[in-house]
């Protein structure tokens, strides 16, 4: 038997998959917002545009749509 919980261990066993899947979800939703708002950046946004993206972020209920976006708004910070 083992001495962890399930949720510890498929944490450990699954950290380096899920941080590949985080990365790749960062890029496309990354890439998504510069291109709806024609900026080569992240860092090129308004303080508008950021707050569309917050906004967005907001109005997902869950999903990688809505990892996408708090991944980005991390980033922001």
């Amino acid at each position: 038997m083992n001495d962890q919980t399930l949720n510890q261990f498929l944490a450990e066993r699954t950290a380096k998959a899920m941080k590949r899947i985080e990365e790749e979800i960062f890029a496309e939703v990354n890439e998504g917002i510069c291109t709806f708002f024609g900026a080569d950046t992240l860092s090129a946004l308004t303080e508008d545009q950021i707050e569309e993206v917050s906004d967005a972020q907001k109005a997902r209920d869950k999903g990688f749509i809505k990892l996408g976006y708090s991944l980005v708004l991390k980033l922001r910070k």
